[in-house]
């Protein structure tokens, strides 16, 4: 088993706090170590505290502070290589047609079950340690 220095770290941004959490215990059952933000705000503060740790980041797209997509063209500029995984409800061939020119964005539907987001995570070349 690997040291927590080896694990593969995600960001999720949720303000559902069941929705959160659900994504939590799915990603940490799977192996992966998960930092959590309610908002674009508590994701900035943790992209700043600990922009090199993060392998890769799972955002809702109805925040509360600013939309999802608004967030992940944000963190885009700031961390070029990182995976970003869009969560909404919405029309995910709107969505993919948004993000169409962006390799390291993937899109989740929502509701996804724990192999739907774990697979999501592995189409965009992040898979937990073992």
């Amino acid at each position: 088993m690997g040291s927590e220095r080896d694990s593969v770290v995600v960001l999720i941004v949720e303000d559902e706090m069941l929705v959160r959490l659900f994504a939590t215990d799915i990603l940490q059952d799977a192996g992966y170590r998960v930092e959590q933000a309610a908002d674009a705000a508590e994701a900035f503060k943790l992209l700043d505290r600990a922009p090199h740790n993060l392998h890769a980041a799972v955002i809702d797209l109805g925040l509360p502070d600013i939309s999802g997509d608004q967030l992940a063209q944000k963190v885009r500029t700031r961390h070029t290589d990182l995976p970003i995984l869009i969560a909404s409800g919405r029309s995910e061939k709107e969505l993919r047609e948004r993000f169409s020119s962006d390799r390291r964005t993937g899109i989740l539907g929502k509701p996804y079950t724990a192999a739907m987001l774990v697979d999501a995570l592995a189409s965009l070349g992040v898979v937990a340690s073992s």
